[in-house]
């Protein structure tokens, strides 16, 4: 096996983390969405209410993280592959 390329074992891999990119985003547009439900929920019962929702530097980061560290365990399956092939 040495010295042979078996591409598809890393194509699903990337098929996965991208996946799972797609899978994230959905989780949080979703979950602005819901909130958008809450609010309009909670102002049939009290015409006076107003979320406050305070979002901090990390959770504005959080899918700049997430996309680094995908790309984090991309680079080290290729280089993992590179070691397989050459070593």
């Amino acid at each position: 096996m040495r010295g042979e390329h078996n591409s598809t074992s890393y194509d699903s891999a990337v098929s996965i983390l991208f996946s799972l990119v797609v899978v994230l985003y959905v989780i949080w547009v979703q979950a602005v969405a819901d909130m958008e439900s809450y609010k309009t929920l909670k102002m049939q019962d009290c015409l006076s209410f107003s979320p406050s929702v305070l979002y901090g530097w990390s959770f504005f980061l959080a899918p700049a993280g997430i996309f680094f560290s995908l790309l984090a365990g991309l680079l080290f399956l290729i280089v993992g592959r590179h070691i397989q092939i050459h070593h």
